[in-house]
């Protein structure tokens, strides 16, 4: 339904995960400005200390907790310690993710390189996606879920196969969730980002020949800001996309326009 402000998330609590750096500390940040209730996550809790006590700092409302989201018993802990609380979450941000090193062939995955990237990347989201919207349905006031995916999930890229492999089914994860929370006014959707200008997309843009590349089919002839996907994130998470769901949105130049 919308507001007077259908960009306000005011008074929402927000859980973002991989929060202490790069795109989840730049949507944890914004969403605190935007009056949101920012919980964040990540594996190590001096990273996600730092972000929350900047947040506080600057007059937002920030909770900080460490988790792995790839395993099972750590994101168990972290809906623990959310309802000793009495945080409910209304938005979730499955931002955390992990990328293999470029240039290792798919055929040579190993087991434990493959089970890595899918816990990080799909298992931990998926679980984490059903145990809160479990609680959004409980409490029947809807919510917002927004998955962080890339370009890569639907351009392949082979040096990085196991990624690419990953982002895609979290892409197809979004639209299934979409269909089946629906009905319950929770809304599902996904950020398909480009190179953007994190740890993560060092290997692109440290690596003249393949930021080149890049830069061939990226009219915009540039690489992306954390907080460009940010903003992207608080109009899925908002009532402004009250009417959005299942949808793969893309902030990446216009390189798969």
């Amino acid at each position: 339904m919308q507001t007077e402000n259908p960009y306000s998330i005011a008074g929402k609590t927000a859980l973002i995960t991989g929060g202490s750096r790069g795109i989840g500390q730049a949507i944890a940040e914004l969403f605190a400005r935007q009056g949101a209730e920012v919980v964040i996550c990540s594996r190590k809790q001096a990273g996600v200390d730092e972000v929350a006590a900047a947040i506080r700092a600057a007059g937002g409302k920030a909770h900080a907790f460490a988790a792995h989201v790839g395993k099972l018993d750590e994101i168990q802990s972290l809906l623990r310690q959310m309802e000793e609380r009495g945080l409910a979450v209304d938005i979730l941000v499955n931002n955390a993710g992990i990328s293999p090193a470029a240039g290792l062939d798919l055929c040579d995955t190993t087991p434990e390189l493959w089970d890595k990237v899918m816990d990080v990347n799909l298992r931990g989201p998926f679980f984490l996606t059903a145990a809160i919207a479990k609680q959004m349905m409980a409490r029947g006031c809807g919510g917002s879920i927004v998955n962080i995916s890339t370009t890569s999930a639907l351009m392949a890229q082979p040096e990085i196969g196991t990624y690419c492999i990953s982002k895609a089914a979290l892409n197809t994860m979004t639209r299934v969730f979409a269909r089946e929370l629906g009905p319950s006014g929770i809304r599902v959707n996904a950020i398909s980002c480009g190179v953007i200008k994190t740890a993560m997309g060092d290997h692109t843009m440290n690596d003249p020949q393949r930021y080149a590349d890049m830069m061939k089919v990226n009219p915009l002839k540039r690489v992306g800001l954390p907080e460009e996907v940010a903003a992207a994130a608080l109009f899925l998470a908002s009532d402004a996309a009250s009417y959005s769901s299942g949808q793969i949105f893309q902030v990446d130049g216009g390189v798969l326009s």
